[in-house]
């Protein structure tokens, strides 16, 4: 296991340096878009597919791909009567973005950084629930409060939903893998080998990713909303978090990587799913970059203060 502090300090360097390169000029967000394609269709299920094959299925690790789902239906539920007289735009995104986690770009490069393979089988597992939060119930959430919800044809808006499921790079890792491991298929080195070169690839990338998109633009006018949406986010996050850290009867590490997973940032995701259901891309910019930078500090405190790093 690395040294916590080193491995956060270093992780911040890099993100730090994708930031300084958009500023300069030398990168844009046009090219992190195609780094993100790279990402998301090549290193990252490079990495789930590894991973998923090398672990050991046990009920426990399973707990892990229900908890998001549940814990998903909850915040909703609670944030759906909290913004029931809202407008329906502020509405739509603002519970579109209390659920979901985006545990790509913060969490699988500094829990490899840390743990190992040890710690990243613990948020695969979990981040195959959370694939289908941000993918199904995202995207159907913003289509339901959407003003576009009036004219479009419900059965298309839910295809549109299971083709983005079942087109995403990281979920037909698992999709692949899963099955492999459970029936016990001996993979080609060969194979393995190609798929851990990419996979070593992801942790940079990701971390240039979140400097390159990282923005410091917030505008006042907005600050009621993203204040609300984030209270909630990780007023749940926290509490549920922490609650199931001291209660489950499971080892440290499985109790803290779930208590880390609960106070990601948002889904990435919401910013095309608002720009398709006509939300306020601007507002969901912001919240999104806010989240990025207290759950970064709010993981690296967490793990020093629950000493399990």
């Amino acid at each position: 296991m690395a040294d916590v502090n080193y491995t956060f300090f270093l992780s911040l360097t890099i993100i730090a340096l994708g930031f300084i390169l958009k500023k300069s000029q030398i990168i844009s967000e046009k090219n992190g878009r195609a780094i993100a394609k790279i990402v998301f269709n090549a290193t990252l299920p490079a990495l789930i597919f590894n991973t998923v094959i090398s672990i050991e299925i046990t009920p426990s690790l399973s707990l892990l791909s229900i908890i998001p789902i549940i814990y998903a239906l909850l915040v909703f539920l609670f944030s759906y009567l909290l913004y029931r007289n809202s407008d329906k735009l502020v509405k739509g995104l603002s519970l579109m973005s209390v659920i979901g986690f985006n545990v790509v770009h913060l969490a699988f490069p500094l829990i490899q950084g840390i743990w190992g393979s040890v710690g990243l089988k613990y948020i695969a597992m979990f981040d195959i629930a959370n694939g289908f939060v941000i993918f199904v119930l995202c995207y159907l959430i913003g289509s339901i409060f959407s003003p576009k919800n009036e004219t479009e044809d419900k059965r298309q808006i839910f295809k549109n939903s299971l083709k983005k499921l079942i087109t995403s790079g990281p979920l037909i890792a698992y999709i692949v893998g899963l099955p492999l491991n459970l029936l016990g298929v001996i993979i080609p080195t060969f194979l393995v080998d190609i798929m851990e070169t990419l996979g070593r690839a992801n942790s940079a990338l990701t971390l240039l990713l979140l400097g390159i998109f990282l923005n410091f633009k917030f505008k006042k006018s907005k600050w009621k909303h993203i204040l609300k949406i984030l209270g909630i986010r990780y007023g749940f996050g926290f509490t549920i978090g922490l609650i199931l850290f001291f209660t489950l009867p499971f080892e440290l590490l499985y109790r803290g990587i779930l208590s880390i997973a609960l106070i990601l940032p948002i889904g990435l995701a919401i910013i095309p799913f608002s720009v398709e259901f006509e939300y306020d891309e601007v507002l969901a910019g912001m919240v999104i970059n806010l989240s990025i930078i207290i759950s970064f500090g709010s993981m690296w405190l967490l793990i020093l203060l629950l000493g399990f790093g």
